[in-house]
């Protein structure tokens, strides 16, 4: 291209910078946003003349006589515009025509997508936050959560995402704040704190849970200095320790949900700086509880304090962009379903939660579950060495000194027991797909793991949980029937902790 040619097919941007005139033609067409320099970086890196022309309602023909009459010629304009035929468009054209957005809404998205990849770009957060209070005066959490997928369908890997997700959050809570300190005319898709929700409902009590987290974070965020005593420290990092119950409940009640809405993008992003968050708590925990930290170091001092950034971030994150699509999409008997398995992960910075009456009267009115197994005689399960009944079968398992999963071949959870409650269990999960209840990281391993077994390749794979008063065996073990076809996968659970402690007089006497 040179300086007196535009070509239809083209971005915006690539026509701006051969052609300084283009900008002055589109100026009066309609285009006035186009000499704002961040919609040109960000809609302009993706958006066509042509598509613009679309967008924006102006006929395509009428612009094609503008940039004429103006000297320039025009490449794609197609016989329809009496100019010449139009050409293949190939190469990045084409890439770039076909990825362009058709409507507002989708500019729009593709706008904070842009806004989000320049900070994967490295520019600097302030530059971009700038432009983004600038040129948006209002967005949804459905919005951030469709750029944060726009990303990875266009190829952003989940871990460049994750990595960015407490950048980017800061991007858009930047604003928010200054609408909450300013009283500014922006408006943000609220918390629906003030929606009239039951105090029993989940996401009032993820919100209560929430209120008494920054409670605690204000309490230990006072205590932390260079060269301050370690030990109030120490005790709060240790009351924090709850916030293992409290994204259990996000990550297997709220997400997978999700995710069978079409929202992905939360459990792919939240998830990993989730594990992220707990691993660095107890890290701290551990280093710190170390002989040789009696008072805080400029460096402990610096990791406490960025820890408690990211559980403040976590938290504005899950009331405005997770809580908003949650109460957006769920049914109510989806945010049933939630009630009914609150209460199994414990409390968290609160002492429990009100009755949602509506969801207890819903919860007794579902069918009661029918005895299982295939064989069944006078209400007793029939097995190869006996019979048992099923409240016989459920108070036995309940002794077990192990916690027990069972997946089928179809990959759905059918089982579980889970008296030592070392791994998030709800009911939720039953007949659901193994993967919704895992972190996206973690599914290669486990797709891994399935197909092993499948093909007789290995019938068990064994890992540990290094806590040091507490290790935890986890092994699966691979299930076949009497014509050794693969019919699931058991999962066993089993904490070491007791059993260390009865064999220390043995060792000590060995």
């Amino acid at each position: 291209m040179d300086e007196s040619t535009v070509d239809l097919d083209r971005t915006v941007l690539e026509n701006a910078n051969a052609c300084p005139r283009f900008v002055n033609v589109m100026v009066t067409l309609g285009f006035g946003e186009i000499t704002n320099p961040a919609m040109m970086q960000t809609a302009g890196r993706v958006m066509t003349p042509r598509k613009g022309a679309d967008v924006k309602g102006v006929d395509v023909a009428d612009m094609v006589r503008a940039f004429r009459e103006a000297g320039l010629t025009v490449v794609g304009a197609g016989e329809d515009a009496g100019g010449t035929p139009d050409r293949e468009p190939t190469g990045a054209s084409q890439r770039i025509a076909a990825k362009a957005p058709t409507s507002p809404q989708e500019a729009r998205q593709a706008e904070l997508a842009a806004m989000v990849r320049r900070l994967s770009d490295g520019e600097p957060l302030e530059e971009v936050r700038r432009d983004f209070v600038r040129d948006f005066s209002s967005v949804s959490a459905a919005e951030i959560a469709e750029a944060e997928q726009r990303l990875m369908r266009d190829g952003m890997p989940v871990r460049e995402v994750q990595r960015l997700c407490d950048v980017h959050s800061a991007l858009f809570h930047g604003m928010t704040a200054a609408e909450v300190e300013d009283e500014a005319s922006c408006t943000v898709l609220t918390t629906h704190a003030e929606d009239g929700l039951p105090a029993g409902h989940p996401a009032s009590v993820l919100r209560l849970e929430n209120e008494g987290l920054t409670k605690e974070l204000d309490a230990l965020g006072s205590q932390v200095s260079e060269g301050a005593d370690t030990s109030p420290v120490l005790a709060g990092l240790e009351r924090i320790r709850s916030l293992k119950r409290h994204y259990g409940k996000k990550e297997q009640l709220l997400m997978p949900l999700l995710d069978s809405y079409g929202f992905d993008g939360p459990s792919n992003v939240m998830w990993g700086v989730d594990d992220e968050i707990l691993r660095e708590r107890s890290a701290l925990a551990h280093e710190l509880g170390s002989p040789g930290h009696e008072t805080l170091s400029a460096a402990d001092a610096m990791r406490v304090t960025a820890l408690l950034t990211r559980i403040r971030e976590m938290r504005y994150k899950e009331e405005n962009i997770l809580l908003p699509l949650a109460l957006e999409h769920f049914s109510r008997e989806d945010w049933y379903a939630c009630y009914r398995d609150l209460a199994g992960f414990g409390w968290a910075f609160c002492d429990g939660a009100p009755t949602w009456l509506d969801a207890e009267v819903w919860m007794g009115l579902q069918p009661k579950p029918e005895n299982p197994g295939l064989e069944v005689q006078d209400g007793r399960v029939r097995l190869p060495t006996g019979s048992v009944s099923v409240g016989e079968l459920v108070a036995v398992l309940k002794l077990l000194p192990v916690d027990l999963t069972f997946i089928d071949a179809d990959e759905r959870t059918r089982f579980f027991s889970n008296e030592g409650h070392v791994f998030d269990r709800p009911l939720a999960c039953i007949d659901r797909e193994v993967w919704s209840c895992h972190p996206p990281l973690v599914k290669p391993m486990i797709e891994e793991m399935l197909a092993s077994f499948r093909a007789h390749e290995t019938d068990h794979v064994e890992r540990w949980i290094p806590n040091p008063q507490n290790p935890v065996r986890v092994v699966y073990h691979a299930v076949y029937d009497e014509h050794d076809e693969y019919i699931g996968t058991l999962e066993v659970v089993q904490q070491f902790g007791e059993v260390l402690e009865g064999l220390a007089p043995i060792v000590r006497q060995g």
